[in-house]
């Protein structure tokens, strides 16, 4: 379900689009129906708060991008990691931005095994060795329609 692409970018700070990428590890590891039914979850609860972004699940661990106006992603988040299937939460980039990057994904989705090695290594690598400055360009290049 499309949602609209741009927010007001004044006023409230409610109002201001964030982005925020996580990494969590999986308690147990995820079947394929598994990740089918919490696709199914998060594209219906994120369409309902106008929160979009994308999900990349690799070897028992999610890395995801969430966003929306900062009131909503953080409630979407809060309900994350109150989430029992979910440990290890780490907070791997957030910043305001002005438009965005998925605005007709409630929640795009790539298994590991979808993307070329080189483009998930690097974004371990960039991120391993410089943990302040998350390789986000790197990791909206895995969702690109151009592989």
């Amino acid at each position: 379900m499309p949602t609209p692409a741009s927010e007001k970018q004044f006023g409230n700070s409610s109002e201001i689009l964030i982005s925020k990428t996580y990494l969590s590890r999986a308690v147990r590891p995820f079947i394929e129906e598994d990740l089918e039914s919490l696709l199914v979850n998060c594209r219906e609860n994120n369409a309902k708060v106008n929160v979009t972004g994308a999900l990349l699940h690799h070897n028992d661990y999610f890395m995801q991008l969430l966003e929306g106006t900062s009131v909503e992603v953080e409630a979407v988040y809060a309900r994350i990691a109150a989430d029992p299937r979910h440990e290890v939460l780490s907070i791997l980039f957030e910043d305001e931005i002005s438009a965005r990057f998925f605005p007709d994904w409630s929640m795009g989705y790539r298994a590991a095994n979808m993307i070329p090695s080189k483009a998930l290594n690097q974004v371990y690598e960039s991120a391993k060795f410089d943990s302040k400055r998350f390789p986000i360009n790197d990791f909206l290049m895995m969702f690109s329609d151009d592989k």
